[in-house]
């Protein structure tokens, strides 16, 4: 996944997951959302994989990731508030976002992160 955003800017981004196999989309009929209720998110920005250093965090937890509200419980939503992005220098930037449930943690989401100088201030 690919996300583009600004300095000057809260970002504001959703995922939609679905269950493969189901729906009809010939017949308008999308497929079934994957229920994400009960499951914490945990994301990490750093410059590189490799690096050491934490640039910023989201979670669950900390509300700047959450589920979608019902019937949209297949939507996890990003929204890191303008006081953060503005601590950002411009750059790429990688991510990744873990789901943790049931005594079990997978990575669900790869991110390249793109962040603009904002020109508004």
């Amino acid at each position: 996944m690919s996300v583009l955003t600004g300095n000057n800017e809260d970002m504001i981004e959703s995922v939609l997951f679905q269950v493969g196999g189901t729906g009809s989309p010939a017949l308008g009929v999308p497929p079934e959302q994957l229920d994400l209720r009960g499951i914490d998110f945990n994301m990490y920005v750093r410059r590189s994989p490799t690096d050491h250093e934490v640039l910023m965090t989201a979670s669950t937890d900390d509300q700047s990731l959450s589920v979608g509200a019902f019937p949209n419980v297949g939507f996890l939503l990003f929204a890191i508030p303008v006081t953060s992005m503005q601590q950002r220098l411009p750059g790429t930037y990688v991510a990744d976002v873990v789901a943790t449930a049931d005594g079990f943690t997978r990575r669900c989401l790869i991110i390249e992160l793109t962040i603009v100088e904002g020109i508004t201030r």
